[in-house]
């Protein structure tokens, strides 16, 4: 998958320029689009035909629940990765709740009597439903991840710090400019499903979110935090070399 962004430092006239972008939670998402085209090629591949009353053609399925079962858990799983952040204890709790609903799923499957055939959860899509709702959700991911997220970001120049948003001034939002004496910088990815899972933190690559810290000339402190960032290790370390002691980066 390519990587949605990295920092980027073209020349200026005076100083490196750093910039530092953030996502929404959708950036989590590209499981549920990925292994619904999954599904969708296993469908038209293993599916089997089926004509519905009053259906104009037949529709085709795959005779395995277990593929619409695992399409299902993983979009529960990524909804409730973007809602609910699994930081600390939260990660533990998390982790035991999905094992709990787990092992209760394989319960109520291998209870005898309790369905009429095995498995339980007979949970079937047609090769249409997977293609509509892949093809919908990547073009939605894509649009956000490269287009919309990018005309926001935080740009570093010199000890000149900026929140721009591009198109910004159009709609009555001037762009935040500080004059800084110090920035800090500090890297926070423990998020165990969103940050290290979803983002394939394990691989290497993940995303962060950065808590921004300013000393401003003049006297003064601003404070925020950018989430979402791509393999944010890359900025912060263009930070810290452009801009030497006067910012404390912590990776």
């Amino acid at each position: 998958m390519a990587t949605p962004d990295q920092a980027t430092a073209p020349a200026t006239q005076n100083a490196t320029e750093i910039r530092i972008y953030g996502h929404s939670a959708i950036i989590f998402w590209w499981p549920v689009w990925a292994y619904g085209f999954v599904c969708a090629a296993l469908t038209y591949a293993q599916g089997v035909p089926l004509m519905l009353p009053g259906s104009p053609k037949p529709i085709l399925v795959h005779p395995d629940a277990w593929v619409g079962l695992s399409f299902t858990l993983l979009l529960l799983l990524v909804i409730v990765a973007t809602s609910v952040r699994a930081r600390g204890v939260n990660a533990l709790l998390l982790l035991a709740l999905i094992g709990g609903a787990a092992a209760a799923t394989y319960f109520i499957m291998n209870v005898p009597g309790l369905w009429n055939s095995p498995p339980a959860l007979l949970l079937h899509m047609n090769l249409a439903f997977y293609l509509l709702v892949s093809s919908v959700l990547f073009i939605v991911w894509f649009v956000i991840v490269f287009i919309i997220d990018r005309m926001s970001f935080l740009r570093v120049r010199g000890t000149q710090v900026e929140r721009v948003q591009l198109f910004g001034s159009a709609m009555g939002r001037a762009p935040k400019t500080w004059s800084v004496l110090h920035i800090r910088l500090a890297r926070y990815s423990d998020d165990l499903i969103a940050h290290k899972i979803l983002s394939l933190g394990f691989l290497g690559f993940g995303t962060s979110d950065i808590d921004a810290k300013l000393s401003i000339f003049g006297g003064g402190h601003e404070q925020f935090r950018v989430e979402n960032v791509w393999r944010a290790t890359r900025p912060l370390k263009a930070v810290q070399a452009a801009m030497g002691q006067k910012a404390t980066v912590v990776i």
